[in-house]
């Protein structure tokens, strides 16, 4: 197969993707460079077709922006709540139970077989499922029925958060869709406005350059991104779209400390149970394959995370 010829490739929207901010800052710099020409007709015209193509970017990315902050909060309702079960509200139950049926009897444990393990670890789903089976276990016990009352309202609450962070979830994803579609629009027109310009300007075609953010256009992407990691948090890295057929991610750990590293869709910054990471053993070296990090098209954000108290000095590179 022939390699592609970098002239003929719609370049404007390769050096967009990857970074939506990037990408703004980009768009916006045209727009303004473009409106400061209108005096004369042809980009006057080349103008009116192109702002609504910037707009229609512009309000998709404040949409997504907007959305992407208020998950936070939205997220630590669910927190909040998943540590109140593991807390409070199971330690209230189990206490309230034994009150009627000691903790060594039959009957305690068809009601928590597990005592409180299943409502304090795993997954939100594994603890929503030891709630419905604890309410199905009690059934119409008369002497639990506030103990029933009490954990039917929690599952509720509980219920309502995880609704509410799913919805902002799809709504993320829309809004995410509806920004990638308007930079790929505005990144394609960018290239019609380029085409058109250099039909004018063919014998001199710097003269275009004027109406391009030429230095945001060449300013190349960074590839090595260098952390000190000095508690155990997950710490973000960056987010890159990678091609996985001919792309690696180099690591290097300078410390004593494992550091895992791994990619997410950006919407949360852990893994699900079961996803790929790669863990950083101590005074190495690697090169890795992004697909063993977790990474795909919509698994962009890199995140690492020290796994012990400490200092981790990493560098990790995109080749």
């Amino acid at each position: 197969m022939a390699a592609a010829w970098s002239r003929s490739e719609d370049f404007f929207n390769i050096i967009t993707d990857g970074s939506y901010s990037h990408a703004r800052e980009i768009f916006t710099s045209f727009d303004n460079k473009l409106f400061a020409g209108i005096a004369d007709p042809d980009v006057d015209e080349l103008y009116t077709l192109n702002h609504p193509f910037f707009l229609d970017f512009e309000e998709a990315f404040l949409g997504w922006d907007g959305l992407k902050t208020s998950n936070i909060g939205i997220t630590q309702g669910v927190v909040e709540c998943v540590d109140e079960l593991a807390g409070i509200k199971i330690q209230e139950w189990d206490t309230a139970i034994q009150q009627h049926y000691i903790q060594s009897s039959a009957h305690y444990k068809v009601l928590l077989p597990k005592r409180r393990k299943t409502f304090q670890t795993g997954t939100i789903i594994g603890r929503v499922n030891a709630i419905n089976s604890l309410i199905t276990a009690i059934g119409t016990d008369p002497l639990l029925a506030t103990v029933k009352a009490s954990v039917i309202a929690f599952l509720v609450l509980l219920t309502a958060a995880r609704t509410k962070q799913t919805n902002q979830s799809n709504a993320i994803d829309a809004a995410l869709l509806a920004m990638e579609n308007a930079r790929i629009n505005q990144g394609s027109y960018m290239l019609y406005v380029y085409a058109s310009l250099l039909k004018i300007h063919y014998l001199n075609p710097t003269d275009i350059d004027i109406f391009f953010p030429v230095d945001l256009l060449t300013k190349k992407p960074q590839i090595t991104f260098v952390r000190k990691l000095t508690n155990m948090l997950v710490k973000y890295l960056f987010r890159r779209k990678l091609d996985i057929l001919k792309q690696v991610i180099k690591t290097i750990n300078g410390s004593d400390n494992i550091v895992r590293i791994y990619f997410t869709n950006g919407i949360t910054t852990t893994l699900q149970p079961g996803d790929p990471f790669i863990e950083m053993q101590p005074r190495s070296a690697g090169s890795y394959d992004p697909a063993l990090m977790n990474y795909a098209d919509d698994r962009r954000h890199c995140y690492v995370q020290n796994m012990a108290a400490g200092e981790a000095n990493i560098s990790v590179s995109i080749y």
